[in-house]
């Protein structure tokens, strides 16, 4: 796209209340923080949030076959490649089918998505403004028909388009119009706009594409199934959602910029080394003790706490590192305070204790996603 284009397309989205920084709705587009890690085996038995950050695996039936690893992959996006050349991105969100599924049920389905908190998209006029996804997609070897769908859920409306997909890398801009049915965006921090790319569809999916609708459909019948070969690799980034009736130039922003949004949703804190301490905190007795934390962003809501295994944390108290059995939450969006319970042989009371990480690769993890 020209220079020239390029101004008049971002020109004709700020006239639709769309354009300038911050304009892509989408956060960490170009798959660059992954706080999870950056490859996770068996995608495809449950919903979640497997590696980069904000991007989740979803699935519908819970009967589904087809399973995937997930992975945030560089080798695709070298120097030579499309979204580097044009958006300097060198990170992709990889989808590997380890187990086919070679026929769908008609309500079964796996796609990856992302949900949008209102609070970030609430400035956008649902009813009277069209909508921009562009995003750059490939594959290794299948190719054909494949969708991507918005989900307004204050109205529960779907629009399906289809894109095509090839074995290299392309650019993909879909234009979403006006939805004159829809209910207006709510401002607040629940799910309001949903972001899918499919995988595979039974039939109960799928509708007539290019027209908002009601429910939550996701393709149309032209979807291919990207899971009957374990050949299969899908390749996604440079999402950007805007507003307006054109595709801009990918916004591309600093790395602790996009890591600092996902913070809001995700804090993962990792065990860099043996015994590194990652919480402070006093003992109330013998057997537990209150330790306390402030999060680098306040969460979307009180966070959940994950740690992949509390026989690998441990507390120092005086002159010895204990063992624990249980993590008690009372957390706010801020931080404050988490307890430990379960301690043993601690002679003293009333002092301080430092949580530490027992092996490397530990890790303790606050998730406020949506």
């Amino acid at each position: 796209m020209s220079k020239a284009a390029e101004l008049a397309n971002l020109i004709g989205n700020i006239n639709a209340g769309g354009g300038g920084v911050n304009k892509n709705i989408v956060i960490n587009g170009s798959m660059n923080v992954a706080q999870r890690g950056t490859s996770v085996t068996g995608i495809g038995a449950t919903t979640g949030y497997p590696t980069c950050d904000r991007w989740s695996f979803g699935r519908e039936a819970g009967t589904e076959q087809a399973r995937f690893t997930m992975t945030q992959d560089t080798a695709s996006v070298g120097i030579d490649s499309l979204p580097f050349q044009e958006a300097g991105i060198r990170t992709a969100l990889k989808m590997d089918v380890t187990t086919t599924e070679s026929s769908l049920a008609a309500g079964e389905a796996s796609y990856i998505f992302q949900r949008i908190e209102g609070f970030n998209c609430s400035n956008y006029d649902i009813k009277n403004k069209p909508i921009t996804l562009s995003f750059y997609a490939k594959s290794d070897t299948k190719t054909g028909t494949m969708c991507a769908s918005l989900y307004a859920s204050s109205g529960a409306r779907h629009h399906v388009k289809e894109y095509s997909i090839t074995t290299d890398w392309q650019r993909f801009s879909l234009t979403f119009p006006a939805d004159s049915g829809a209910t207006a965006i709510a401002n607040d921090n629940t799910n309001e706009l949903q972001v899918n790319f499919v995988l595979t569809a039974g039939s109960n999916l799928q509708v007539t594409g290019d027209q908002w609708a009601g429910g939550f459909d996701i393709a149309t019948s032209n979807q291919i199934n990207f899971a009957d070969s374990t050949d299969n690799n899908w390749y996604l980034t440079g999402v950007q959602l805007e507003i307006g009736q054109n595709e801009t130039e990918f916004e591309r922003e600093p790395f602790d910029v996009t890591r600092e949004k996902c913070y809001r949703y995700t804090y993962k804190i990792d065990g860099s080394t043996q015994y590194t301490a990652f919480g402070v905190g006093k003992l109330n007795n013998t057997t537990d003790a209150n330790n306390f934390i402030t999060f680098p962003k306040e969460m979307r809501v009180k966070p959940t706490i994950i740690h992949d295994d509390v026989s690998k944390l441990r507390c120092d108290a005086t002159t010895h590192l204990r063992s624990f059995s249980t993590v008690n939450n009372y957390l706010a969006k801020h931080g404050g305070n988490y307890n430990i319970t379960g301690m043993s042989a601690v002679s003293s009371q009333e002092q301080a204790c430092i949580l530490r990480f027992e092996t490397a690769d530990s890790h303790i993890l606050f998730d406020a996603e949506l």
